[in-house]
């Protein structure tokens, strides 16, 4: 086969440079002339090969082609197709009127989806919300959402099928603040029929009240006694996998690696997210040596927040060794990593340092809060910020906020609202002078 020929089926200058691996290439998207216009080839970002998705009997039916050349992608296309017919599928008994009534409220709810996902496409090319946002979105409405919608008629939905939606999440086991979020997915749908006029209006939904559930935090006693385990466990190699399970962490990563202990203390003294780890180069860090000792972080962007955040003091000379140590290894440029910056999977990162950090908080029976609630990597975040609210003065929480990149609200809903009376007792005690 010429080079010429893959040429122009091939994505090999653009499947590395998306932002996710699963992202369709919009204008490969091509359907193929005597099948079904449900039936449609394209490529994704993270694959040579042509992809084959076909929508049909309720469901969604996605194969990889395993080829780069256009023409034998549509070959292998049409024979799968036929295949399929062969074995009944998409062919029904247009007697059965209840079915076709049925499929064809499939194929329309299919098509509002489709175009729900383009407009929300389109919000990702005008930088109004993130890729992510958009693959929850995806995620959500080709899920439970169309699990529950593919039997419903579209132009009856009232209050009571919303309810009886409210129930089929409440058994899916989801948090009050998922199935907010399930919620705002199911309302494009109503609102793009309302707009179709397929239904008269929109109903109103119940009510669900999301209820705060931060991830707890550990008390001043319970950090100390983290960081000391972190480094006994540095003598011991995880061997305590179940019986009958493999060992799926790295060899080299089963013995608790010497960063880990940096990286508790770094997340304490900057206020940052787990994300954040993977992604934080020597670039994006300025040693500050004025009046105030701190680390200016110039992070990426993340949940709109852009701008500059600073450290507390004892991140200086914190950072200032690991960059000694990361020399010692042959790194320590602007461009590469803080934290393992000799493994390129950044993903793995955070399964390194999450697996981990699981690890030390059994060890110490502090996987669970004190009022029952889960403990992960990412409550050193919500320690962090808790500790300045304790320990950190009279700081003002937009400050605060700022800081911590997020916002005021959030940490009035998920930190302010821990605090006891007992933890600011120095202030209700205090005197004017």
């Amino acid at each position: 086969m010429s080079k010429e020929s893959q040429g122009s089926a091939a994505n090999d200058g653009a499947y590395s440079v998306s932002r996710s691996r699963n992202t369709v290439i919009k204008s490969s998207m091509t359907c193929i002339d005597g099948l079904p216009k449900k039936l449609k080839i394209y490529r994704i970002a993270g694959s040579k090969f042509w992809q084959m998705r076909y929508f049909t009997d309720g469901k969604y039916i996605s194969k990889s082609l395993k080829s780069v050349d256009l023409e034998e992608a549509k070959q292998t296309a049409i024979s799968i197709y036929e295949s399929l017919r062969a074995e009944g599928m998409g062919i029904k008994d247009k007697s059965d009127q209840t079915h076709l009534k049925a499929l064809q409220n499939q194929h329309l709810l299919h098509n509002l989806i489709e175009e729900i996902l383009e407009a929300e496409l389109d919000k990702v090319r005008r930088d109004e919300i993130k890729h992510g946002s958009y693959v929850m979105t995806k995620i959500r409405l080709e899920g439970l959402i169309f699990d529950f919608l593919k039997e419903k008629p579209l132009n009856k939905i009232d209050i009571l099928v919303l309810e009886d939606f409210i129930r089929f999440l409440t058994e899916k086991h989801l948090s009050a603040s998922t199935m907010q979020g399930y919620i705002a997915q199911m309302r494009k749908i109503l609102k793009l029929l309302e707009r179709k006029k397929i239904l008269n209006s929109v109903p109103n939904f119940p009510s669900l009240k999301s209820q705060p559930n931060s991830r707890g935090g550990f008390t001043l006693t319970e950090y100390k006694s983290i960081l000391r385990k972190s480094k006994e466990l540095r003598q011991h190699i995880f061997t305590d996998w179940g019986e009958g399970k493999r060992a799926w962490m790295r060899k080299a990563y089963r013995q608790m690696p010497v960063e880990i202990n940096w990286i508790i203390r770094f997340m304490i003294y900057t206020f940052l997210r787990p994300g954040d780890i993977r992604q934080l180069k020597n670039k994006h860090i300025e040693i500050i040596n004025g009046k105030y000792k701190y680390l200016r972080l110039n992070m990426p962007e993340v949940k709109r927040h852009k701008a500059a955040t600073v450290s507390l003091a004892p991140a200086v000379p914190l950072f200032k060794h690991i960059l000694q140590h990361q020399k010692e290894k042959g790194y320590g440029g602007p461009e590469d990593y803080i934290f393992f910056p000799e493994l390129a999977n950044r993903r793995l990162v955070l399964d390194i340092v999450g697996w981990s950090f699981n690890w030390i908080l059994k060890e110490l029976d502090l996987k669970k809060g004190p009022h029952g609630n889960d403990r992960t990597f990412y409550s050193l975040r919500h320690s962090s910020i808790t500790f300045r609210l304790i320990y950190g003065g009279n700081i003002d929480l937009l400050t605060l906020a700022r800081n911590a990149r997020t916002s005021v609200e959030m940490v009035e809903k998920f930190y302010a609202s821990t605090l006891s009376a007992e933890m600011n007792v120095s202030l209700l005690h205090s005197k004017r002078a």
